[in-house]
């Protein structure tokens, strides 16, 4: 027990080296600022009730994930969630829909989306566990974790400008359930795998010579936060450990004073029976306390720390866009360059002069042959260009998006934090209370006992 108190002492002086609550005097590593994650959003704008209302004026998509329900099949067990669509879109047939999906349907549509955009934000899925150890994935509260956290996935890329409009979203919301598992088997081809695979590979971490110093900047802070909500969550999953610790020694602790009264007298006996209540009482207001924190608590901070990863991931695929870009851009100036000292160099020994044709023909030839090549590679430097200005116009927005449901996120995660903690304590002192007038009842009672 003492090395995990060490442990959570050393995770909480790297949060003390640069405190997540110091977001009014400070530049916060969770919270930055004019330079950092946050460069034209405060605190007080993204969790401004007024602007949320304005946007959801503003929204023409709804999607609701509701009603986790539990099958039993010969072959196997699964868990499917009701989704519930309403739309003004005129993509739509409908304007309400409503369908039965999976767990791994979420999982290939996030994929799809992400093969189709690769330069945006695709949110992340909550995790098949809330933490290590838990093996019951149908046990009711962990679904409904579930559902909460697929709502906010579906939620998020219904507010996205971009993905929000993909066909493959469009097909999940509305199709039926035949439909639907045709339209996977079509689109999960043999090439749509070795496409996913290839893709994969592509997102490795390449080093580049001139990255946009702007992008420098939200790798770093996307970093840094990464490392903060880390740090939290495995401060989390200790105390997860000690609650739970926590309440079975409270069980146990209560039926010993029930045993005790029965040896005691008609005095002491109702003062063991209300201590025993008491602390019975306590026991299930700290064990509704760690379901909160097991269920509330910990999965909005594991799905940031997921976010982080998605982020660094898009960054990686941007920056080989700009890879890419600069071998081209390398390899035009290299053939201009050639073209350029061609008049100059000697071309007696040439292939072409072998074969007998004239100095100035070689050249000749030659340049023309670089003309166009220079040409050629001018279009491909073109075309990426535009790719890396896509992909950057891109990620610059969704950051900036993810930035202001961060710091909306952050604030409602730690509110509800201390509105449980504080509920907590108060039954706790109310069970206390409740057996207090009734104990110093009958201390006053054996004072004046003759």
């Amino acid at each position: 027990m003492s090395s995990e108190k060490e442990e959570v002492a050393e995770d909480m002086n790297l949060l003390d080296s640069d405190p997540l609550t110091q977001v009014e005097d400070e530049k916060s590593d969770l919270f930055d600022d004019d330079e950092g994650l946050v460069k034209s959003t405060t605190t007080e704008e993204a969790t401004d009730p007024g602007s949320m209302t304005n946007e959801l004026d503003s929204r023409d998509l709804f999607i609701t994930v509701s009603n986790p329900e539990k099958h039993i099949t010969t072959m196997e067990t699964y868990i499917t969630y009701k989704i519930t669509t309403k739309t003004t879109r005129s993509i739509f047939d409908n304007s309400e829909y409503s369908v039965q999906r999976r767990y791994q349907d979420f999982v290939w549509l996030r994929n799809k989306l992400e093969e189709k955009h690769e330069t945006h934000l695709i949110p992340p899925l909550p995790s098949k566990f809330i933490m290590k150890g838990m093996l019951d994935r149908f046990n009711p509260q962990f679904t409904q974790t579930r559902c909460r956290a697929l709502h906010n996935f579906l939620d998020r890329i219904s507010r996205h400008s971009v993905i929000s409009f993909d066909e493959n979203l469009q097909v999940f919301l509305t199709a039926k359930a035949y439909e639907f598992t045709a339209f996977r088997k079509q689109s999960e081809s043999f090439m749509s795998r070795v496409g996913g695979s290839v893709k994969s590979i592509s997102t490795a971490a390449v080093r580049l010579k001139d990255r946009d110093p702007e992008f420098d900047e939200v790798l770093n802070g996307v970093t840094q936060f990464g490392e903060k909500i880390g740090v939290l969550e495995r401060v989390a999953e200790r105390l997860h450990a000690e609650k739970k610790e926590f309440v079975a020694e409270l069980k146990e602790f209560s039926p010993t004073f029930s045993m005790w009264s029965a040896s005691e007298d008609d005095v002491i006996a109702p003062i063991m029976t209300s201590t025993s209540s008491a602390v019975e009482a306590c026991a299930e207001a700290a064990e509704a306390n760690l379901k909160i924190h097991e269920f509330e608590y910990m999965p909005p901070l594991r799905e940031y720390v997921l976010y982080c990863d998605v982020v660094k991931q898009v960054l990686r695929r941007r920056d080989n866009f700009q890879l890419q870009h600069d071998k081209v851009v390398a390899e035009l100036q290299r053939k201009r360059d050639e073209k350029e000292n061609l008049p100059k160099s000697d071309q007696s020994y040439s292939v072409g002069a072998l074969m007998g044709k004239s100095a100035n023909e070689v050249k000749d030839q030659k340049d023309s042959k670089l003309e166009q090549q220079i040409e050629e590679i001018s279009k491909r430097r073109d075309d990426l260009n535009d790719k890396l200005e896509c992909a950057n116009a891109n990620l610059r927005s969704d950051v900036d998006r993810w930035k202001v449901d961060k710091l909306h996120d952050m604030a409602q995660i730690f509110d509800d934090l201390a509105d449980s903690q504080i509920q907590f304590h108060q039954q706790c002192l109310s069970a206390w209370e409740h057996i207090l007038p009734a104990m110093q009842d009958k201390e006053q009672s054996t004072d004046y006992e003759p």
